[in-house]
C-alpha cells in the first residue's frame, strides 16, 4: 500500500469516528447530559491520543497490512469508557463495543493478524445480530450456550 492510500484510510477513519462522536454526543444530550466544549475536547483528546498510540503499534507490528478500520470499535469503547468516568450511564454501549474493541486491541498489540481480526469481528457482529443487539436475549442454536 502506498503512503497516500494509507493516509487516506486514516483520514477516513478519523472522519467516521468524528461523525460517530457527534451523533453519540447528540444522543447523550437528549437524555439530559451535556458536556462543555472543554470537556468534549478533553474526552476526544484522550481517545485520540490512545488510538494514535495503537496506530503506531499496529503499523509497527503489521506494516502495510495494518487497517485503521480494525480500531473503530476500540475507539468507540475508549470513548464510552471516558463518558462513564464522567457519570454517563452507558453500560449497554460499553458492552456493545467491548468484544470487537478487544479484538482491535489485540490486533494493535500484534497478537492477531489483520485477516484474523476482521474474521473475529465479523463473527462477533453476527452473534450480536442474532441476539438483536441485546445481551440479555437468549440465543437460539448459538455456540455461546446462553439459553432462556
Amino acid at each position: 500500500m502506498n503512503e497516500q492510500d494509507f493516509e487516506e484510510k486514516i483520514t477516513i477513519f478519523w472522519e467516521e469516528c468524528d461523525s460517530w462522536v457527534a451523533d453519540r454526543l447528540t444522543a447523550i444530550s437528549t437524555q439530559g447530559t451535556a458536556f462543555s466544549e472543554d470537556e468534549i475536547a478533553e474526552i476526544t483528546g484522550q481517545v485520540e491520543e490512545d488510538i494514535t498510540t495503537f496506530f503506531e503499534k499496529g503499523i509497527e507490528y503489521h506494516g502495510e497490512s495494518f487497517s485503521p478500520s480494525i480500531l473503530t470499535d476500540l475507539h468507540h469503547l475508549f470513548f464510552e469508557l471516558e463518558l462513564k468516568k464522567r457519570g454517563v450511564k452507558n453500560e449497554e454501549h460499553i458492552h456493545r463495543y467491548k468484544d470487537n474493541g478487544l479484538v482491535g486491541l489485540s490486533f494493535a498489540q500484534g497478537n492477531i493478524k489483520p485477516d484474523n481480526a476482521l474474521l473475529l469481528m465479523e463473527v462477533n457482529r453476527a452473534h450480536q445480530n442474532k441476539k438483536g443487539g441485546n445481551e440479555e436475549e437468549a440465543c437460539e442454536d448459538c455456540i455461546c450456550g446462553k439459553k432462556e
